[in-house]
């Protein structure tokens, strides 16, 4: 029976739809699934009833009809669908003519979807005159009227959702007789189902939900695996760069230089920031490098000493600037280049090749003019005042030409020329040979003077050289120089032996050797160059070793002395003595020692790049007049004032217009104007005045108002125009006199004081409430500084350690116990931490993690009047908001230094002059290499 268990099943089909395909296809399809799944027992069971509908039961077949009425013959009941569109087809109406034939009208159900339809009772049969949805051909087939389901209100074009209740009310009205069960029971059972399926879904969607929630929980847990496993990688992998760099930075600081960037640039780690502050602080001297096609064969410095001239062994010259690397120009001979030289003004460069060729090149116009050539390779060269030329070759002919390029005179002499030089106003011409012999000739005649060709060589391993003038010519043996000069003669005592002495070298071989004529000397050796300064009465001589650059083949110094070329291959090193730090930056701003007990001056930077300090210039009078100056990089002009001879503390206004110094008895307010420093105003300091009250530091505030320090532990607030100061913070008890340090917040609200036990306490300015105290165990606070706004207080201990305290958790974040300054200072964020020690130590500190980054050392002054007191005592050192870090030294000068991994990135670059090749990135760092250049 239709609607039963399978087992009792003796249909197919529980119904047979019968419906016209032009006007009823969406309405039946849609009563079809309406009807499969309506009370279902399970989910189990995908239909409750097994509905033929034959768009989609039937099978592509050439005989319909027959397989019609075989689906037709395994169906339970039959249900057509009526409308005038059903009434009028055939197809339709064979299907009822076959189902009348059979089981008649039991078991048919009519749903009428368009049209009437209407029962004449006294007739007992349709009223065919009104009944429109009918065939006649059911005319007599029923007996009794037939219960019937209006679907006319339902849509062809949007039948709507199964779950209609007007669609669930006819969908029960049928499927009751095809289930054999009352309806109620249907619609309860539906309910129940249904009910029964909510419950099923929402359970599987909690256990779907829980499923992706764990799911994404661990895709979330293995996404923050894999990228702490990238990172442990990249971790692993910039230390790696890092530990090869500097493994490399005393003998190839170019590759060094690049593996140190691309250390930091795969992960920005305390070891890579370090390996970048090492690599830029390390050989001070070293300006600049660069590189030429083929290997280096000449070198030659102008008078100036500003611009270097490189020839090589494919006969190009170039002509860089010696500061900035910057390439003024270029030119090229035939053969190798043998020699190049300036002349006096600059303007023009001789150049001389191995097959005799000579050239001058304008420097000006950018034009080479060649000259008559040399018969054999051209060993030296050089400019006279005038503008002539004098060339030796290897023959040992002088040829001298006129600054026109007309050659006017040619002499064998005999020595090749190592040096050519003139002397005397160019009335004569030097030539030494590299034997110890030469000879000097007069300007134009060539006659000779003196002559030597004296051999000074010993026997065994040694390395020979004369300076640029010609006046000393030495050879090194052992480690010692030993020199010899051209025979005496009356009127040339400069062609005696002019060597100074110079220090003993260290045992090691030498392969090379320059000399200048003020003093100094270059050895090149294996493992890099050695430079030595002569020793003078009382004084031994400096040794220095410049690292960075491997075993130079070539080494040539500048005619002062204080610059050194070096050739290593197609490489070329510019060295200056007188530069102090790559990361250092001179402004011309030299300081007296005019003290004689140990000082640092007082320093401030100000918003806009300025700088002040409490100390005289070089030569100044001791006067009052001309303690403090203000000096910005924009105008660089100085402004000079004071009327006292010792500053405590220094300070500018939020808008860099006004300087406030503070005195033993208050502060002065000077305002910056013109070329000159005009006090407008000055407060005087509350409270109890003793011999020792001196200002520690001034916050200047944004209301006009400032906070100061004294070194009693007094915390002062000077408001705007007022005479005197309020205290807001009382000094502490004990002696006044005690020099108590102190540190103010750069907004003025938080103030750190030193109290007399050695540890610092924390105060609210304006409340005066004591907020904090904070104490190093078992060591005394020798430093401290505040930073970020007063949220950080860094603090340097007695027995060396250093320590952050974050005042907002009030605990110390981290505390390092190596070894370290004396003094801190920080920017104003709390990013930056640097320290200086007593020895002038610069230290820059990781602020988040207390790691030590290094740092340079503060050039030590020629001479000092303040006693044995290290260099770091004698400096003040403060930081600016654009990060800068200046420092003022007594004797020495104020300096400005590059203290950001930006500058120190941009200084590699420039050192390295190159990228990393594809080759040396697989070799180094293991993978393919990158699209970006390492230096842009």
């Amino acid at each position: 029976m239709a609607g039963q268990n399978a087992s009792q099943r003796t249909h197919r089909y529980d119904a047979f739809l019968s419906y016209s395909h032009a006007a009823d296809s969406a309405k039946a399809d849609h009563l079809r699934r309406g009807l499969q799944n309506f009370a279902r027992s399970s989910w189990r069971h995908l239909h409750a009833l097994r509905i033929f509908l034959d768009n989609a039961s039937l099978s592509a077949n050439p005989g319909l009809w027959p397989e019609i009425e075989r689906h037709l013959a395994d169906s339970g009941a039959f249900i057509l669908l009526a409308c005038p569109g059903s009434a009028g087809s055939d197809w339709v109406q064979k299907e009822i003519n076959w189902w009348r034939a059979g089981l008649g009208a039991r078991r048919m159900l009519i749903v009428v979807t368009g049209g009437e339809l209407k029962w004449d009772h006294r007739a007992g049969d349709f009223d065919w005159e009104h009944t429109t949805c009918l065939p006649r051909t059911m005319a007599g087939m029923f007996s009794d009227e037939p219960r019937w389901v209006d679907l006319r209100w339902m849509s062809e074009e949007d039948p709507g959702s199964l779950r209609d209740s007007r669609f669930q009310q006819c969908v029960a009205d049928l499927a009751a007789p095809l289930h054999g069960r009352p309806k109620e029971d249907l619609i309860g059972a539906d309910v129940t189902r249904q009910r029964r399926t909510k419950r099923l879904v929402r359970g599987a969607l909690a256990v779907i939900t829980a499923l992706a929630v764990a799911a994404g929980l661990g895709w979330v847990n293995a996404v923050q695996q894999r990228d702490e496993a990238q990172r442990q990688a990249r971790l692993a992998t910039s230390r790696q760069l890092a530990a090869t760099a500097l493994n490399l930075k005393d003998g190839n600081l170019r590759l060094a230089s690049l593996l140190a960037i691309e250390a930091y640039r795969m992960q920005e780690s305390p070891e890579a920031i370090a390996t970048l502050n090492q690599l830029s602080t390390d050989s001070p001297h070293l300006v600049s490098m660069m590189s030429s096609a083929k290997d280096i064969s000449a070198l030659a410095f102008s008078t100036d000493d500003k611009v270097v001239a490189v020839g090589d062994e494919g006969g190009a010259v170039a002509v860089w600037r010696a500061d900035d690397r910057a390439l003024r120009a270029r030119t090229s001979l035939p053969g190798r280049i043998t020699a190049v030289g300036f002349s006096q003004d600059g303007k023009r460069l001789a150049a001389g090749d191995s097959k005799g060729n000579v050239g001058v090149y304008d420097l000006t116009r950018k034009r080479l003019r060649r000259l008559a050539p040399r018969p054999k390779s051209v060993s030296s060269l050089a400019f006279g005042m005038a503008g002539q030329l004098a060339v030796v070759d290897e023959a040992g002919t002088v040829a001298l030409y006129e600054e026109s390029g007309k050659m006017v005179r040619a002499k064998r002499s005999g020595h090749s020329g190592t040096v050519t030089v003139f002397q005397n106003v160019d009335s004569h011409l030097l030539v030494r040979d590299g034997v110890g012999g030469g000879a000097l000739y007069t300007v134009p005649e060539l006659r000779t003077v003196v002559e030597s060709h004296q051999l000074s060589l010993p026997a065994g391993q040694f390395v020979q050289a004369v300076s640029n003038g010609g006046h000393c010519f030495g050879y090194l043996k052992f480690g010692q120089l030993i020199s010899t000069g051209l025979p005496k003669r009356k009127g040339h005592e400069s062609l005696a032996d002019t060597c100074p002495d110079f220090p003993a070298l260290p045992n090691e071989e030498a392969r090379l050797l320059a000399l200048s004529d003020n003093g100094r000397m270059a050895v090149g050796t294996a493992s890099g160059i050695t430079v030595a300064d002569a020793q003078t009465k009382g004084e031994t001589g400096r040794l220095r070793t410049l690292t960075g650059v491997g075993r130079p083949s070539m080494l040539r110094f500048s005619d002062t002395g204080e610059r050194l070329a070096s050739a290593h291959g197609r490489t070329v090193a510019l060295w200056n003595f007188q530069q102090s730090s790559r990361t250092a930056h001179a402004h011309g701003l030299p300081l007296s020692d005019d003290e004689t007990m140990i000082r640092s001056p007082a320093l401030a930077a100000g918003p806009d790049g300025q700088v002040a300090w409490d100390n005289l210039m070089e030569d100044d009078p001791v006067v009052k007049e001309t303690r403090l100056h203000v000096w910005s990089p924009k105008g660089r002009d100085l402004l000079v004032g004071g009327d006292d001879l010792l500053y405590g503390a220094l300070a500018f206004s939020p808008d860099g217009r006004t300087l406030y110094a503070g005195l033993s008895s208050g502060v002065q307010s000077w305002q910056v104007q013109g070329t000159r420093l005009v006090k407008r105003h000055t407060v005087s300091f509350s409270g109890r005045h003793d011999d020792y009250l001196d200002p520690v530091m001034i916050a200047p505030r944004a209301d006009g108002s400032l906070v100061i320090t004294t070194d009693d532990g007094a915390v002062h607030i000077a408001d705007p125009s007022a005479q005197r100061t309020r205290i807001a913070v009382p000094r502490g008890p004990g002696d006044p006199r005690r020099g108590l340090l102190s540190s103010l917040s750069d907004n003025g609200r938080t103030a750190a004081v030193q109290n007399i036990k050695g540890a610092v306490d924390l105060y609210d300015v304006d409340s005066g409430r004591k907020m904090q105290s904070v104490r190093l165990d078992g060591e005394k606070v020798n430093a401290f500084a505040l930073a970020g706004g007063g949220h950080a207080l860094f603090l340097d201990g007695s027995r060396g350690t250093f320590a952050r305290w974050d005042l907002d958790t009030q605990r110390f974040r981290w505390q390092s116990d190596e070894p370290n300054g004396a003094r801190v200072t920080s920017s104003a964020d709390g990013r930056t931490v640097l320290t200086l020690a007593d020895s002038g130590a610069l230290t820059r500190w990781d602020a988040d993690t207390g790691d030590r980054l290094g740092g340079p050392d503060v050039p030590i002054p020629l001479r000092t009047m303040s006693g044995f007191g290290g260099i770091g005592e004698h400096t003040g050192f403060v930081m600016d908001s654009a990060g800068t870090l200046w420092t003022a030294t007594e004797g020495g000068e104020v300096l400005s230094w590059d203290f950001s991994v930006a500058s120190w990135i941009e200084g590699l670059c420039r050192i390295a002059d190159r990228n990393l090749t594809d080759a040396e990135w697989r070799r180094y760092v293991g993978t393919d290499p990158p699209s970006r250049p390492t230096c842009s």
